[in-house]
């Protein structure tokens, strides 16, 4: 084979495997992802008990201009491949589970404390873009998007409600009762607080039957030593309490001795940390112990290598199980909460790990394209010399006025429209799948 023919053969290797990697770091690793995720716990369930199945983000916090101190220009790519990620993971998880409902479990923004009413508005339709939906949506309310404890205002948690809905409210699914409290506003110390005392009276007055599953934001408290299990991403294997601007790691323990009192819950779930966590509580005089899970964000750009979902299946058997494990310790005077309820987590793609994959890919585009041509620089130089040209063609030169390109920049012209060729087919192949997939 001439060289001109084994170098069209390399370069067209090299645009199908560009088409192929485009295709699986874009199309194919979401879908695997929701596949890998499927099928619900309780799929063995005859499909006319099979209800009641909840999706549960955690912490979306859509990426703004409040984000980070970042450049204009980097800040809005950030925002772009963030709500790409997201839409993505939304959509190929919709289309392989079918959940029944999804539940968001607060700061639904990074900046919706900070928006201004105009700002808020164009970020509460660009969350509903990005997460648009037939079914039922449940939506709680997050230190970044009302502010927490004393720091919240009237009006912040007023526009969230316009938005999303009450701060705290509850619902019925087939055999349990949903508990969505505001803890954010339960924490203040500042009692004329709107949204605080509405959280207060539907502990004191308006809690639905049981069994109940109490939804907060805020984790509740426990000891810094309590570990989160071993599905916890962090090298830090507990979350432990702490304090600052606008935030709160865990609810405060008096606080939560409380809720867990008035609520009495069969379950918990949290969001606020970002990763993955379950832990025990013991409350009330008998010892009552009740499982808190810790819901990991759904966002690639909140510090974790691998975000992730869980799926809540609430079914009408009765027995009880976690994670598909059966729990075999029961406790005895809480036999009301001995219902059917499953939970199963998934991790989402790394696209961290994909970028890094396609800088890659550049490199050994361009080691293999330069490594072709040095090789056909010199194999050249050695059979033909430089009086002919360098395709093989050894067209004679027409004139002394029209002088020959040296064989160092004829190659150099060939790399660069050979990388052009490659990379045109890399570039279309990518805006593709940004448009379509």
């Amino acid at each position: 084979m001439s060289p001109s023919r084994s170098s069209r053969g390399f370069i067209t290797c090299l645009r199908i495997v560009w088409i192929l990697a485009l295709l699986h770091g874009e199309w194919y690793v979401f879908w695997k992802a929701a596949r890998q995720c499927a099928p619900w716990p309780t799929d063995n369930t005859p499909s006319i008990e099979a209800q009641d199945r909840m999706l549960l983000i955690g912490d979306p916090q859509m990426t703004d201009s409040y984000s980070y101190d970042r450049p204009g220009i980097i800040l809005r790519i950030c925002e772009f491949y963030s709500d790409i990620y997201m839409d993505r993971n939304y959509r190929h998880l919709n289309r392989q589970l079918n959940p029944q409902a999804t539940l968001f479990m607060g700061d639904l923004m990074d900046g919706g404390r900070e928006w201004s009413d105009a700002g808020y508005q164009k970020q509460v339709t660009r969350f509903k873009r990005l997460f648009k939906s037939s079914k039922p949506q449940h939506f709680m309310v997050g230190n970044h998007d009302i502010g927490f404890g004393n720091g919240i205002r009237d009006d912040l948690v007023d526009r969230f409600e316009n938005a999303f809905g009450p701060t705290s409210y509850t619902f019925n699914t087939s055999d349990y009762s949903i508990v969505v409290l505001d803890t954010v506003s339960l924490s203040a110390t500042n009692d004329d607080l709107l949204s605080k005392q509405r959280a207060l009276d539907l502990l004191d007055r308006h809690l639905p039957p049981h069994p109940r599953i109490l939804f907060t934001h805020v984790p509740l408290y426990r000891s810094s030593t309590e570990s989160c299990g071993p599905d916890r991403l962090s090298s830090k294997n507990s979350i432990r309490q702490g304090r600052g601007y606008q935030y709160q790691n865990l609810v405060g323990e008096n606080l939560s001795k409380q809720i867990l009192e008035s609520v009495n819950p069969v379950a918990i779930f949290s969001g606020d940390d970002h990763d993955y966590c379950v832990v025990h509580h013991e409350y009330g005089e008998n010892n009552s112990k009740v499982l808190e899970m810790t819901i990991p964000t759904f966002s690639m750009a909140q510090g974790v290598r691998y975000p992730g979902v869980v799926l809540l299946d609430l079914t009408s058997p009765r027995n009880n199980y976690i994670d598909n494990q059966q729990v075999e310790e029961k406790d005895e005077t809480n036999e009301e909460h001995e219902d059917y309820f499953a939970t199963k987590l998934c991790w989402l793609p790394d696209q961290i790990a994909i970028f890094i994959g396609y800088g890659c890919l550049v490199g050994l585009s361009l080691f293999g394209l330069t490594l072709m041509h040095v090789w056909r620089f010199y194999r050249l130089r050695r059979q033909r010399g430089f009086s002919k040209s360098y395709d093989g063609d050894a067209l004679p030169i027409p004139s002394i006025m029209t002088p020959r390109p040296s064989p160092i920049r004829r190659t150099l012209s060939m790399l660069i429209k050979d990388i052009s060729d490659v990379a045109s087919i890399g570039i279309l192949t990518y805006l593709a799948c940004l448009l379509i997939l």
